[in-house]
């Protein structure tokens, strides 16, 4: 895997951990992803990523295209919470820019397999609520799982750069 910026891991585990700490939280005793929240995190992590952009020239062209691909995955995920609300709450829908854009920054193979490990994981966590309820339809938080995002895309890179026919 190409290595990862130091300042762009700085910004994971300084930037966007803590206010993602307290979003899980939230969301898992509340069910809801509280706007004030997810703003101080977007805000937080653009801005970081924004500044490092400008101290860094050699990391703008990926920056860019992490702000691009945070705005298309969060345009669809709005989309998808407007069409279908059942399927996606307007929270994790108005979370998942801020998720894809530090997935993102730290390369497109983080993003594949973190955008992999959140379904799979989403997956797993439905069937669980599904086999403990013994009923379907049964909602659960989201939020914690899409927030590890980041993480699980780091965990998963390697992965997916070996299937991508990578060294």
């Amino acid at each position: 895997m190409p290595e990862i910026s130091p300042s762009l891991i700085g910004v994971l585990l300084v930037v966007y951990l803590p206010p993602a700490a307290v979003l899980s939280w939230v969301d898992g005793r509340e069910h809801r992803l509280p706007n004030r929240w997810v703003a101080l995190l977007t805000g937080a992590v653009g801005t970081a990523l924004l500044v490092i952009g400008l101290l860094q020239p050699a990391l703008r062209e990926g920056l860019r295209t992490a702000v691009v691909l945070a705005l298309v995955l969060g345009s669809g995920a709005i989309l998808v919470a407007l069409i279908a609300p059942t399927l996606l709450g307007m929270g994790d829908a108005k979370t998942l820019p801020v998720v894809a854009l530090m997935a993102a920054s730290l390369g497109g193979e983080v993003l594949i397999a973190a955008l992999l490990g959140i379904a799979l994981l989403a997956g797993i966590l439905g069937m669980v609520v599904i086999a403990v309820t013994r009923r379907s339809g049964v909602r659960f938080a989201l939020g914690p799982v899409l927030l590890a995002g980041p993480f699980l895309g780091l965990l998963g890179a390697p992965l997916v750069r070996a299937a991508l026919g990578g060294a």
